[in-house]
């Protein structure tokens, strides 16, 4: 047994280590979730008039909307891009919407 252990480097990257996703069609109103998919629409829409990014998130199952409020643009944030979200869900009109959700870039 060796008492001697490699340190481990901080600019190494840690392995990504997210929640169990839950897919967009099973994903309810007002429960705290995490969904991941493909960015499939991106606008820069004004809010009360402030600026907003709203980006629409697709699975194989469905899609929702994410709307971060004062931002124009994220940095990695593209069309095609892999994005996780997770965050409280609400309805608006038709489909669900999360407002200023966290995300995390998931590798390409």
């Amino acid at each position: 047994m060796s008492l001697l252990r490699r340190k481990q480097r901080d600019d190494q990257p840690q392995p990504l280590a997210l929640p169990v996703c839950t897919p967009i069609a099973e994903t309810q109103p007002r429960q705290h979730v995490w969904v991941a998919g493909k960015v499939i629409r991106m606008t820069a829409r004004p809010t009360s008039g402030q600026p907003a990014l709203a980006i629409s998130i697709s699975d194989d199952t469905g899609t929702v909307t994410a709307v971060w409020t004062g931002r124009r643009e994220i940095g990695g944030v593209t069309l095609g891009r892999k994005i996780a979200i997770d965050g409280v869900p609400v309805m608006h009109g038709d489909h669900l919407e999360f407002t200023n959700p966290g995300y995390t870039l998931l590798p390409k």
